[in-house]
């Protein structure tokens, strides 16, 4: 259904199955066992329309492993100017399977800032409570020429079980290059 300012909502239904070949931890103490799983769920969504505050809702519900997920969130974008703007997400699962229950909350925000329609930075923080990680990234796009680019990418991900600053579990440093060759 679409709205007069933009937006729209929908609403749709899904099907899967999943053959699992080894058993596997989806949070601490509940491991899924190895078999087939169907999986059913009906997401509803509400997008706004294209404006300096625009995101989207969701939520749904559905099979899950044996048995039901529910899920909430929002993702949403705020255009500080025409070259700076913000993007916070949150998205709560609530899983109940019948080896035990839990919550997950996925908290983010992205910082994005175009210096041209050629050069753009942005920096992700997220935080994920099923696995206790905080992560960061932050990257610088440039494309020197139509075609090709130049991207340096900065990661680091942490652990927030411990008291005080998070503990470093991994980081990476990469430049990546790309060059178009026209014949």
């Amino acid at each position: 259904m679409e709205f007069n300012g933009g937006g729209f909502w929908s609403t749709d239904y899904t099907r899967n199955y999943e053959l699992l070949k080894e058993p596997f931890e989806i949070s601490k103490g509940i491991v899924i066992l190895p078999g087939g799983y169907n999986f059913q769920d009906i997401r509803s969504e509400y997008y706004l329309g294209p404006q300096r505050v625009s995101g989207r809702f969701w939520g749904s519900r559905g099979t899950f492993y044996g048995g039901t997920k529910s899920e909430a969130g929002f993702n949403g974008r705020v255009d500080m100017t025409s070259q700076f703007s913000i993007e916070p997400r949150l998205t709560l699962d609530w899983i109940d399977l019948p080896v035990g229950r839990f919550t997950t909350r996925l908290v983010s925000s992205r910082v994005n800032f175009t210096v041209t329609t050629r050069m753009a930075a942005s920096a992700l923080i997220q935080y994920n409570s099923s696995n206790s990680t905080l992560s960061t990234n932050a990257r610088f796009r440039w494309e020197y020429q139509p075609g090709s680019d130049l991207f340096v990418v900065y990661s680091d991900g942490r652990d927030t079980t411990a008291t005080g600053f998070p503990r470093l579990q991994n980081r990476s440093f990469v430049v990546k290059m790309t060059h178009l060759f026209r014949f």
